[in-house]
């Protein structure tokens, strides 16, 4: 009987509940990441056109784009007052979020992460990767390569994640972005935007410009996790379907296609990425609570992780 579904699950899911709810003939809100391979994209991408078909919503929690105080920034940098776009720095540093000790009641596969919810970069990074994609007109990177993996977090608690990652960006436009994040406790900790232009430079947080334009912003702020919802319910009530899919895919994508680079090691091109229809084994249509884990912790109780230089992935 319900009107719309909210989606806020392990990610590897969003993709395939988000296609069966629109299928349903259900409104729906993804929460970030909306996908965690290059498969789960190709389904949003069919989940958002189907969506349009049936006039059904698609909103994504890509929070930061519903923020008035960063609606403004875009529009003056889009505008030109820090000039021409030369270089980024995005940073998502913090501890972890928590750690959970087991408890016994729950079996291996109900205990882990990575397999199910896509690491760092498309967990954390890909909101800064959003916003960036916003002040770059939406442009694709044309390729990225990335460093990562883990120096601190060890023990059973920490699953099977790595603590560090560091993605470049190249764009042929002609900015690199440089994206930063870890989940490491006593470090510095930062989650902010740094977009230096030809004419000044923006402090993304801070909702601040300075250099030939001196700027910031002093209205009062909402609260972009309600007006998502409301977004969302606005567009139910008011009969005017709205569809996130022409940023939200590419966003995502852009986060997975560093995830991959840190992984790998290697060079990872925008296109090869967007041809894949690779997923992350278990296929999630297969996934049940009480399968055998796809990973198990060894000796020590850690957890094996992709080994850069030696880890691959379909082309």
């Amino acid at each position: 009987d319900c009107d719309a579904v909210l989606i806020a699950c392990a990610s590897k899911y969003h993709a395939f509940y988000a296609e069966e709810a629109i299928k349903a003939g259900k409104h729906v809100f993804i929460e970030k990441p909306h996908a965690i391979d290059p498969a789960g994209c190709h389904r949003l991408t069919r989940l958002c056109e189907l969506a349009r078909q049936k006039n059904l919503s698609v909103v994504s929690g890509h929070e930061s784009r519903y923020d008035v105080g960063y609606q403004e920034q875009a529009k003056r940098i889009l505008d030109g007052a820090i000039g021409q776009i030369v270089a980024i720095q995005s940073m998502f540093l913090r501890a972890p979020y928590q750690t959970v000790a087991r408890d016994p009641k729950l079996n291996e596969t109900e205990y882990q992460f990575r397999w199910l919810s896509g690491d760092d970069v498309t967990q954390s990074l890909v909101h800064n990767l959003d916003r960036m994609r916003w002040i770059l007109r939406e442009e694709n990177p044309t390729w990225c390569f990335g460093l990562g993996g883990r120096s601190t977090s060890f023990g059973e608690v920490y699953g099977d994640m790595f603590d560090n990652h560091s993605v470049v960006y190249e764009f042929a436009s002609g900015p690199r972005l440089y994206a930063l994040c870890q989940t490491r406790s006593n470090c510095y900790p930062n989650w902010d935007d740094l977009v230096m232009g030809t004419k000044g430079v923006c402090r993304w947080s801070a909702c601040q410009i300075d250099g030939e334009t001196k700027w910031r912003f002093e209205g009062p702020r909402n609260d972009a996790h309600t007006e998502e919802q409301r977004i969302l319910i606005g567009s139910i009530r008011n009969g005017v379907p709205v569809n996130h899919g022409d940023t939200m895919i590419d966003s995502t994508l852009m986060a997975i296609m560093g995830q991959v680079a840190c992984y790998t090691g290697q060079r990872v091109e925008w296109e090869q990425m967007a041809k894949a229809d690779w997923q992350f084994e278990p296929k999630v249509e297969t996934v049940t609570l009480a399968m055998d884990a796809p990973v198990k912790p060894d000796a020590t109780g850690n957890y094996p992780l992709p080994k850069p230089g030696l880890t691959k992935f379909p082309a």
